[in-house]
């Protein structure tokens, strides 16, 4: 993958710390913050440069948008009995070391994001509610379990071959003379805080081909992995019902009166096109993560973003194990 050219800058990126410290300083060799946003960007706010001190934690409602309402949310596991979702997330700072913030408020300034996972099952939940059923939203009204798998459809909860998913997502207009589309974002995955086994992040676009609820889907992904996992996700036309459930569904990516996405997006037929892998001790130090694809045709089109946390069903086992963690950092929809 490419690395961003800070020209004569200190490259943050290649892990020129002790320089970057001393930049912070008042020394003038160099910048030691990330880079600014991508020329050309379709995302709001893809720097995270927002108001809120630190995101919503733990448990937030399914399509309320956040960060000067730019980012909506999306999760699949209920925490409590009043079915919001949960979320697993905090600010970091954008210069070296890419520190937790512990709180501190930097009002609008250029922010990174952690995402991470839960390690706990919710199975006390009941009815069409319940965190261990994987055609949960198949017959009703609610959310599927599985976000992904490598099965369609999964197999029976917990599925080693199956995954849940956390994410921050956006949906854009494309312009009508668009017919490719760039994406991605910058990325780090700790050495300290490598993924558990088989757990992954990562960035994928959808776009919709129908005004429902229920859309025919196409999907493109870039997951980020442990080296030492070997994933290999659907990919094709899945058929109608539960094997496109279970592939990608998520939120609509039109936006509401009041600026929210009111409306789950349970994929009606998913075409997944195509997912890269990447692994994550590539990515020790922030780097770029993009991929190119041709557009489907048509007016009026849109198109949805999200960086997402994919936590294995296998690990939703309340072990006291660290679920690792993925840093995001300025997210990007190019058109072309």
């Amino acid at each position: 993958m490419e690395r961003f050219p800070l020209g004569s800058a200190v490259d943050v990126l290649d892990g020129s710390l002790a320089s970057a410290w001393s930049a912070l300083d008042g020394n003038t060799a160099g910048s030691p913050y990330l880079p600014p946003s991508i020329p050309g960007n379709a995302l709001d706010h893809p720097t995270w440069d927002a108001s809120e001190v630190a995101p919503p934690f733990f448990e937030v409602f399914n399509g309320i948008v956040y960060f000067d309402k730019s980012w909506g949310h999306y999760g699949q596991l209920y925490p409590y009995a009043t079915f919001a979702t949960v979320t697993r997330n905090f600010w970091k700072a954008s210069f070296p070391a890419f520190k937790d913030l512990g709180g501190v408020d930097l009002d609008n300034q250029p922010k990174v994001i952690k995402m991470y996972g839960m390690g706990n099952n919710f199975s006390g939940n009941t009815g069409d509610h319940a965190n261990d059923n994987n055609t949960r939203g198949s017959t009703n009204t609610n959310i599927p379990l599985t976000a992904f798998s490598e099965t369609a459809p999964a197999g029976t909860y917990p599925d080693s071959g199956s995954w849940t998913k956390i994410e921050w997502f956006q949906g854009v207009d494309i312009p009508d003379s668009a017919t490719k589309v760039k994406f991605g974002a910058y990325i780090r995955v700790e050495e300290d805080d490598d993924f558990r086994a088989n757990n992954c992040g990562g960035v994928y676009i959808w776009q919709d081909v129908s005004t429902t609820t229920d859309p025919e889907v196409y999907v493109n992904s870039i997951i980020c992995k442990r080296d030492a996992d070997t994933i290999n996700l659907v990919t094709g036309t899945q058929s109608t019902g539960l094997n496109s459930l279970q592939q990608w569904s998520g939120m609509i990516d039109t936006e509401d009166t009041n600026g929210n996405y009111p409306s789950t997006r349970k994929n009606n037929i998913t075409h997944v096109q195509s997912i890269d892998y990447v692994n994550s001790s590539n990515y020790r130090q922030f780097r770029r993560i993009e991929k190119e694809v041709t557009l489907q045709t048509g007016t009026s089109r849109k198109l949805g973003f999200g960086m997402f946390f994919g936590e294995n069903q296998s690990n939703l086992d309340g072990a006291s194990v660290n679920t690792g963690s993925i840093d995001f950092y300025n997210g990007f929809v190019v058109f072309e």
